[in-house]
């Protein structure tokens, strides 16, 4: 199984809030780098930021723009177009009811059918202007 097949794996437990299906496809030397360059070497990390999201946008919905993988079929990365309402806190900001759409690339490293490395880049900074009020966008 290559990485990209791993990775459409990976989201369908993402889409089903399977946080423990989420956990399952890590390898036992996994690493998880978050959007500010942190890296962390445990499968709370990545499973509570979903959980964190998912709370914050209940309604989330993840539309993905195919799956690519490496030649050597050991990496896959995606760009994921997230759309949802912001219904509940996020971190210190209350809910405010505004919709929110970003874009986001994940990449995944996978090795003896699981995933070793996941990192995730999307701009936080939009993010907030949409929750502020201060930049509308379109669906």
């Amino acid at each position: 199984m290559n990485a990209a097949e791993i990775h459409r794996r990976h989201w369908a437990t993402i889409d089903r809030y399977d946080w423990e299906g989420m956990r399952a496809l890590y390898h036992p030397e996994y690493r998880y780098t978050d959007v500010t360059g942190t890296t962390f070497d445990d499968t709370d990390t990545p499973v509570g930021v979903m959980a964190y999201l998912h709370a914050a946008f209940p309604d989330v919905v993840f539309h993905y723009r195919d799956f690519h993988p490496s030649a050597d079929g050991g990496t896959s990365f995606v760009e994921v177009r997230c759309v949802g309402t912001h219904l509940g806190p996020l971190g210190d900001l209350p809910a405010t009811g505004r919709r929110v759409v970003s874009v986001a690339c994940h990449v995944i490293e996978a090795r003896d059918g699981l995933i070793t490395a996941e990192r995730d880049y999307f701009d936080m900074a939009a993010i907030g202007r949409q929750i502020s009020g201060e930049l509308v966008v379109g669906e």
